[in-house]
């Protein structure tokens, strides 16, 4: 492929390719050899009929049309755009696994990304919402209703049931709306082919932060269309925000809790990443631009659609709406096309036609011109305006079709369990949440990447026999999916949290690799309860109420933490010890110097002037003088240490206690 074009168009949404098309007419033939249109993918796809997707009124393939067959003559590169170098007009890409794509140059660069989506700010948001920004999003969703629908006809308990059943969008826009009446009239469809549900198990909420749905509509017809949802049975919440999100649940800003494991997304536009560090001027996270729709700054380098704040010639910024994104692509083609003809370039002025969505069950809200309305007609219009902006007459014959089909014949409830290779997961989890209870059985495992949970250990009667708090790194959940054995605890959340999850295939998989983890996790899996190693008849109710400065080591062999390596090795020599105490110059504990710390340090390369703070872990598990032996004995066990520092009320280390330590007393008092 060349490595230099005439233009270069960074995005195949509605900006980017009608871009192309417009220059493709201008150019004809010759645009095969001056122009190169970069999409992540090789399909365009038409974002207003993705909520009739999820409702299985329309066939994903027919809202989507291969970039090759719209585009004759421009040439395609399918890639991830990588960075961009604005001075240069030079775009590096993402290999992806695929073959190494080397960098372009153009005479004029064409910015039309588009937007992603970021809802970090939302805890839980990201880790359990289900989003429309793709075709793949919208076909997932769908799946995802019809697994829920068939999950809910199995499960015996009503709440759950329900929760099962219970569908939550957030925002109240174009895209929450339409998501919103397709999925209820999706629900409601399937329900009568599965005949042990209850209308009553169904529910679909939907939770807006503004005082009514669709703000651009206005009052009248956000209330309008808030009314109708409300009669069919739907929740509609306005002024709420989420706070948080679950797998089982929504928490929201004045408290309440929404017992759903279905949370829809449309909110969380963000520009896009690779747009977001380029050196120009930004307005509001989005490229500013010139009436003309140059970069500021750059003469021959435009933005246009999602990513950038285009004037729309009337004193305000253009909308991210396909309404705007076809003129402005147009406007950018002609304007780049008359640069080559050194002809004046024309700014762009456009004002909005008017606005429409279909809220569900044949029913639709407009705004044209000026005029409002609502009902079937104005369910129709939008549908017909649709259709005529779809591109190619056989996706509009293929569409027209699935509408009449979906008159006449039930809606498509097929579930296709394409299971893709399993990868890491990640869940959140709120204080309190229960991860999972003492006796079940389950197929995760678990690492602790942040928060603070508690692990606890009951007996028949319900009494606490043992509690132990989990920190980063800390795991949970080997002994099921090694053994088949019943959770031995019931692990809650103490903070927020987020968990690594390990689905029981691709743990067996890396574990049964991993011969050493699997050591370590089996030792752990199948060694006894704690109250079982902790038993007076094992260590004797007076060893066990001992303190530990009655057993311990009472001369800690400690060193300066600004010592070196090779201080350290005189020192483990002399003292005959293999693990020394390292201070600061306050006497304080910092960390254990162990022979695995040395060897790590030669492995390194590092030379023996290194000093030991730098090659040390500052992760020490330590006991207080003031514990007794039976506590000791719970941090060996729970945390698998053998020996640690004991330190007193400041924080300075006494003495060390090991297990040989407590096992030689354990032999003495048994004879």
């Amino acid at each position: 492929m060349k490595k230099n074009w005439d233009v270069v168009i960074l995005g195949g949404g509605f900006a980017g390719l009608t871009c192309a098309k417009r220059l493709e007419r201008l150019w004809r033939e010759k645009s095969a050899q001056r122009i190169l249109l970069v999409s992540a993918e090789n399909y365009f796809v038409f974002q207003p009929f993705l909520p009739e997707v999820i409702g299985a009124s329309i066939e994903p393939r027919h809202v989507t049309n291969p970039i090759r067959i719209v585009l004759r003559h421009c040439a395609l590169m399918r890639a991830e755009v990588s960075k961009i170098h604005l001075d240069h007009r030079r775009v590096e890409f993402d290999a992806d696994g695929g073959p190494e794509i080397e960098p372009i140059e153009a005479n004029h660069l064409v910015l039309a990304l588009g937007s992603s989506t970021n809802l970090r700010a939302v805890p839980g948001m990201m880790e359990h919402a289900l989003f429309l920004k793709t075709l793949a999003d919208a076909l997932s969703l769908r799946e995802h209703i019809v697994r829920r629908l068939e999950e809910a006809s199995l499960e015996p308990n009503p709440q759950h049931r329900k929760s099962l059943l219970h569908f939550v969008i957030v925002g109240g826009g174009y895209s929450g709306v339409e998501t919103a009446g397709e999925i209820l009239d999706l629900l409601l469809t399937a329900r009568r082919f599965y005949r042990n549900l209850d209308v009553s198990d169904l529910q679909v909420t939907l939770v807006h932060s503004g005082p009514h749905l669709l703000p651009e509509l206005g009052e009248n017809l956000g209330c309008f269309t808030q009314r109708t949802l409300e009669k069919r049975g739907m929740v509609v919440l306005v002024k709420q925000r989420v706070m948080s999100v679950s797998s089982d649940y929504i928490r929201l800003k004045d408290g309440t809790r929404l017992e759903a494991q279905n949370v829809i997304c449309t909110i969380g536009n963000a520009p896009n990443p690779v747009l977001s560090d380029l050196e120009a001027e930004y307005e509001k996270g989005k490229l500013l631009t010139d009436g003309w729709l140059r970069v500021k700054g750059y003469e021959n380098v435009w933005a246009i659609g999602d990513g950038a704040a285009n004037p729309d010639g009337y004193g305000h910024r253009c909308p991210p709406t396909a309404q705007f994104a076809m003129p402005l692509g147009k406007q950018a083609a002609d304007n780049i096309a008359a640069t080559f003809t050194h002809a004046s370039l024309r700014p762009f002025r456009f004002k909005m036609l008017g606005q429409m969505a279909t809220i569900g069950h044949h029913k639709g809200v407009c705004s044209i011109l000026g005029f409002r309305f609502s009902g079937l007609f104005a369910w129709w219009l939008t549908r017909t305006i649709h259709l005529l902006k779809l591109p190619g007459l056989d996706r509009k014959l293929r569409v027209v079709i699935d509408w009449t089909f979906e008159l006449f014949f039930p809606p498509d409830l097929n579930y296709w369990d394409l299971r893709k290779t399993q990868k890491l997961a990640r869940i959140h989890i709120e204080p309190g949440d229960v991860v999972f209870h003492q006796g079940e059985r389950s197929n995760g495992f678990y690492i602790v990447e942040n928060g603070i949970l508690e692990a606890t250990r009951r007996d028949s009667d319900g009494r606490i026999l043992w509690k132990d708090e989990l920190t980063q790194g800390d795991h949970f959940g080997e002994g099921s999916l090694l053994y088949g054995l019943a959770r031995r605890v019931t692990v809650t959340a103490k903070t927020q949290a987020t968990l690594l999850v390990f689905a029981s295939k691709e743990f067996k998989l890396f574990v049964d690799l991993f011969k050493s983890l699997r050591q370590l996790l089996s030792s752990t899996a199948t060694r006894r309860p704690l109250e079982e190693f902790l038993r007076p008849s094992t260590w004797s109710e007076e060893l066990l109420n001992a303190p530990v400065t009655d057993l311990m080591n009472a001369s800690p062999v400690s060193i300066s933490e600004s010592a070196t390596i090779a201080e350290a090795i005189r020192k483990l020599t002399e003292s005959h010890q293999n693990v020394l105490v390292v201070v600061d110059d306050d006497g304080k504990l910092t960390s254990l110097l162990t022979e695995t710390d040395l060897f790590r340090s030669a492995a390194k390369q590092q030379k023996f002037s290194g000093i030991l703070k730098d090659n040390v872990s500052q992760e020490v598990i330590a006991l207080q003088s003031d514990q007794l032996i039976h506590e000791a004995l719970q941090v060996f066990y729970l945390k698998g240490v053998k020996k640690a520092p004991v330190l007193d009320e400041h924080g300075r280390p006494v003495g060390t206690l090991s297990y040989l330590d407590l096992a030689r007393a354990r032999l003495l008092h048994l004879q």
